[in-house]
């Protein structure tokens, strides 16, 4: 015997509509986990790509100090050196009195 399948329009539909019926919760959650895991690995290979420098060289400032800031900067005192004499007789002034 043999037996020729006939495939219509509405057998197709009918078959395709009970299929989404049955896993439509299943589908909706591969989808939108599919959707987050490409976007992921898009935004990863931006940050990757956004760290690499490729070709490109920057523009060097040449920065030039005449010899009077040279002379003042040497002649600063780090945190760990004596602050010097300072006048602390002074009478201050108190901005808030009238």
């Amino acid at each position: 015997m043999n037996k020729s399948l006939n495939f219509s329009l509405k057998t197709i539909k009918k078959s395709l509509y009970i299929f989404l019926h049955r896993f439509h919760v299943v589908l909706f959650v591969i989808v939108i986990l599919g959707g987050l895991v490409i976007a992921i690995f898009l935004l990863n290979e931006t940050v990757v790509t956004s760290g690499e420098s490729g070709d490109y060289t920057p523009a060097t400032n040449s920065t030039s100090f005449d010899q009077a800031t040279i002379k003042r900067i040497e002649e600063l005192k780090t945190s760990n050196q004596g602050g010097g004499n300072l006048d602390l007789s002074g009478r201050r002034i108190n901005p808030f009195v009238e």
